[in-house]
């Protein structure tokens, strides 16, 4: 087994951990999430996948920020919330735009499918400040982007990032229905 398929397997095993714990909302989770990202971040890196490599390191850096946000805020009624059918449009409209804006500025590299990976990419980082700040739409974005990404992966042979990300997309549906449940709970009461 080579070092890079050793630390792609290292890296799916602290990611998976990583959402697993999000979705039960504990902070200790981000710290797993951030060695998952960096090991991540290297192995796609090698793979010709810039855009997600910098998305990768993107999750590591948000994780730091994520701890000690929801650090902060466990000491308040740091709570789920919904958006609006018009702010998610707009989101989607936004994330597609700046998606061809990456992906045309990665076309000028070396970069294998850059529009492609500028798409998960970018509707990455969206859904990354939306569960962030703890809103449910986040979920759905994870549920497409993950299913989305299985795909990406596996044309390349990332095989383990390709399982995590299946994974990642059944954890994102029960994250989904988890967040939903516990904010009509809050709702009703």
């Amino acid at each position: 087994m080579s070092t890079l398929l050793i630390l792609e397997l290292i890296s799916v095993l602290f990611n998976i951990a990583f959402l697993v714990l999000l979705t039960k909302e504990l902070k200790r989770g981000w710290i797993y999430g951030i060695i998952g990202s960096l090991l991540g971040a290297f192995v796609i890196y090698k793979n010709g996948y810039y855009s997600e490599s910098i998305l990768y390191v993107f999750y590591a850096a948000v994780g730091i920020y994520g701890y000690i946000y929801w650090e902060r805020k466990s000491n308040e009624n740091f709570t789920i919330k919904r958006s609006s059918v018009l702010q998610i449009i707009l989101l989607a409209i936004a994330g597609f735009l700046m998606a061809f804006g990456l992906g045309y500025l990665m076309s000028k590299t070396d970069a294998s499918k850059p529009y492609y990976d500028a798409l998960s990419t970018v509707f990455g980082i969206m859904a990354t400040f939306l569960e962030l700040y703890k809103y449910v739409v986040a979920w759905g974005f994870w549920i497409v982007i993950n299913g989305y990404t299985i795909w990406l992966y596996g044309i390349k042979d990332l095989n383990f990032l390709a399982l995590q990300m299946i994974v990642y997309t059944i954890l994102s549906v029960y994250g989904f229905v988890t967040w939903h449940k516990k904010l009509d709970n809050e709702v009703a009461s």
